[in-house]
């Protein structure tokens, strides 16, 4: 970077093997990324090592620093988080523990339900009972709070979760116990139920509320630590997190719902994806984004991507919204290994960052995607990362040789080529199976192609699964990162109402909306959001009355209006059969009201590239041999260096198409367009 001042924003991905960072200037609408090597033991000091290796002055960007980080994600998979304490409603302390009947292995005998994050002995009741209605049968006993706060105290708590029977009604009674908590520990944390996940069902608004407080003093320290630092570095801006659903929350938000954050890692590209669909012809996107560690995809259908309400991590269920993303081990550091009956297979262990792929020269020992992709020679060893790290492709076909080639009794090549024949298989079936899940076919939907593997993939994915192209955006490698660039700040305000549509009017229903859009507007505005970019997205939660699972109803009209109550059902029908495929015509009940408030950050204008021919015989500055894995066959590639493509070139296979991060691979019968932003577009001649 050479420029810096108001007009640059910037934003850091912190993945698994790399942290991205992508810093754009507002005025020109030029990019700069750069990627540094994640740091595990401290993934602070990778996004510090990022800005530093792209030179971003940070004092002078007066501007937005939007940042996605696992570190909530990361504490809750190693159960690194805080000693915590619940507090429930007498009767109820093991609900934790007993969790649902249902259970993830359906056929596995062996299987056991994860351990509860809270112990017994640290779970506290409280005499106190408040109906379904929300009127008070029982007033709590404050001398009993008193007790359960000495006895935190004693045990040394760090954190405290309190969720009590059907709060979501009426949190009068979650409340005065946090006061009283916070009135004898006043250095230890609270996290109430009604604050986190204000809707029913008890189980799993106490997990939440469990999490929330269990991941709270981790992502607050980390928070602490990062401010600092931007302090030290005197940067002026503002900071942005994002959230689960692609959304930004500000740092202090972030702090009191860190829960919020737990899965925000990959919703970057599929914002990303989003913006691209307005800016473009491609409403219809699967995204896949082949990162180091995992393979995470996405769908957008009509412009729009699947929010859910309540998703599960390691197997506890939590109440946040979350984009639909589905993951799985295929990445560019899934190890290749062969099993004890003598079958090759790819992932889902991974080499990380540390010590990653062999050819990295970073003490790797076990082959990888990468080592593979490197010995069949589509990545250029020589010019990996424009020439700043040399790659061991020597040591890469050695260990492809001794520890694949030799035991399965192949050649070294076709050892090579099975491993990315495996790595492509798993992620076709993981496309399959959202698609099936969804009622999709995937031939109606283009393929966003990005992470630092991809574009070297894209091409095949849409060859093997019949799509009619893979886009390969502007920088590709850094695409979750520059997707943070287009986050909006956003806030869940949701109120369960469980009724039947037929027993409530329309305009019962415009009032409820219109309290939860105040309460929306309130948190936005105590976060200095101007009223002119405030808005609200207002969505029913409805179901066939003896159902127990509701779909989510975009409400874009009146029900004030005569006919609204009428257009509510049909809408809930339409998204109804979009999800299952029938419709039944009975009754229906509405679960949640829910309104997504919105604070609109401005969005940079992408700059359009120059214009050409589509001739680019002209930009091809070399060939290469390279063997295409699915063939297990030498073939001569030309080479282009996609700076120099212009809007409207169409670039044949066999054609490597290279930049500083990633390679697209065009494969032979295949071509690429450019389009007016610069995206590659691949399609079958």
């Amino acid at each position: 970077m050479t420029k810096q001042h108001s007009s640059v924003r910037f934003s850091i991905d912190t993945g698994g093997t790399f942290t991205d960072i992508v810093v754009l200037d507002e005025d020109t609408g030029e990019f700069y990324i750069d990627k540094a090597a994640t740091t595990p033991d401290n993934t602070l000091r990778g996004v510090i090592n990022a800005i530093d290796k792209a030179k971003v002055d940070v004092e002078a960007v007066n501007n937005f620093f939007i940042h996605g980080s696992t570190t909530a994600l990361n504490a809750m998979l190693e159960r690194k988080g805080v000693k915590t304490a619940y507090v429930t409603t007498l009767g109820f302390r093991d609900v934790p523990e007993i969790m649902r009947y249902n259970r993830t292995e359906m056929y596995n005998p062996r299987y056991r339900k994860p351990a509860a994050i809270v112990p017994r002995e640290l779970r506290f009741e409280v005499p106190e009972r408040v109906t379904v209605k929300g009127d008070i049968l029982e007033p709590l006993c404050e001398n009993s709070v008193r007790d359960v706060a000495r006895q935190i105290r004693q045990h040394e708590i760090k954190a405290v979760a309190v969720c009590l029977l059907h709060s979501f009604r009426n949190p009068a009674h979650e409340r005065r116990i946090k006061d009283i908590l916070l009135e004898e520990n006043p250095d230890i944390p609270v996290a109430i139920s009604s604050d986190v996940a204000a809707e029913h069902r008890e189980f799993e608004r106490g997990m939440t509320a469990i999490l929330n407080a269990y991941l709270a003093p981790v992502v607050e320290k980390w928070i602490g630590s990062l401010e600092e630092e931007l302090a030290a570095r005197k940067f002026p801006g503002e900071v942005v997190l994002t959230k689960s659903d692609g959304g930004g929350m500000t740092p202090d938000a972030t702090k009191n719902s860190p829960i919020n954050m737990l899965l925000s890692g990959p919703a970057g590209g599929v914002i990303g994806g989003l913006h691209l669909s307005q800016l473009t012809e491609h409403k219809n996107l699967i995204t896949m984004d082949v990162g180091g560690t995992s393979f995470d995809i996405a769908m957008i259908k009509n412009g729009r991507a699947t929010v859910n309400q309540e998703t599960e991590v390691n197997g506890y269920p939590i109440l946040i919204s979350n984009l639909d993303i589905r993951t799985i081990g295929a990445g560019g550091g899934s190890i290749a290994w062969i099993d004890d009956a003598g079958a090759m297979h790819v992932g889902p262990q991974s080499a990380g960052a540390v010590p990653g792929p062999i050819c990295y020269r970073r003490g790797g020992t076990v082959p990888t995607v990468t080592d593979a992709f490197v010995v069949n020679a589509f990545i250029d060893a020589d010019r990996f990362l424009g020439g700043e790290m040399s790659l061991d492709a020597a040591g890469a076909r050695k260990a492809i040789e001794s520890q694949v080639a030799e035991p399965l009794g192949i050649e070294p090549m076709a050892a090579s080529s099975g491993i990315l024949r495996i790595a492509m298989s798993n992620m076709a079936e993981a496309v399959k199976s959202i698609a099936a899940e969804t009622g999709e076919d995937p031939r109606d939907f283009g393929m966003l192609c990005f992470g630092g593997g991809g574009a070297m993939f894209g091409g095949y994915l849409v060859d093997e699964l019949e799509m009619p192209a893979a886009i390969i955006p502007v920088v590709p490698s850094t695409f979750s990162a520059f997707g943070m660039l287009m986050i909006d700040l956003r806030h869940d305000v949701v109120e369960t109402i469980s009724k039947k549509l037929s027993d409530m009017t329309g305009a019962e229903l415009e009032q409820r909306f219109a309290e939860l859009v105040e309460r929306g507007s309130d948190l936005l505005e105590r976060e200095g959001v101007p009223a002119e970019r405030r808005s609200a997205e207002r969505v029913a939660e409805i179901r066939y009355s003896g159902q127990e699972h509701a779909v989510s109803v975009p409400v874009t009209f009146s029900l004030e209006d005569e006919g609204g109550k009428d257009a509510l059902y049909a809408a809930f029908e339409n998204v109804y059969k979009d999800v299952y495929g029938y419709t039944l015509g009975s009754a229906a009940d509405v679960v949640n009201l829910r309104v997504k408030a919105v604070g609109e950050i401005p969005k940079p204008k992408l700059r359009e590239i120059e214009r050409g021919e589509p001739d680019t015989s002209g930009v091809r500055h070399g060939e290469r041999q390279v063997c295409d894995f699915l063939l297990n066959e030498w073939q001569t590639f030309g080479l282009y260096d996609r700076a120099a493509l212009k809007a409207g070139n169409i670039v044949p296979g066999p054609a490597l198409i290279e930049e500083r991060t990633t390679t697209t691979v065009v494969r032979n019968g295949q071509q690429c367009a450019v389009d007016h932003l610069g995206n590659l577009i691949i399609t079958r001649v």
